[in-house]
């Protein structure tokens, strides 16, 4: 599988339908009906949310995790300043 850049919860939410739809498609149905869409739609508005969520608090704890390796090591290199 591909990793995709992703930035929003609307970019998720059509990936997640377009991928529901294909699920559907494979099984057999040719075009699915009215309250399936809607299912699919809602569902994959649920999922989207979700995800975005969880995508933030990850990218949240990598910028976390960077700034405080370079205030480490900018503490551990005292500057030498030539005269």
């Amino acid at each position: 599988m591909e990793k995709m850049v992703l930035k929003g919860k609307k970019e998720i939410r059509l990936l997640l339908m377009d991928s529901l739809h294909q699920t559907v498609q494979a099984l057999g149905i040719t075009k699915s009906k009215k309250k399936a869409n809607k299912l699919i739609e809602k569902s994959a508005k649920r999922l989207a949310s979700v995800v975005a969520d969880q995508m933030k608090r990850e990218l949240k704890k990598i910028k976390n995790v960077k700034e405080k390796r370079e205030k480490k090591e900018k503490k551990a290199k005292p500057e030498v300043v030539a005269a």
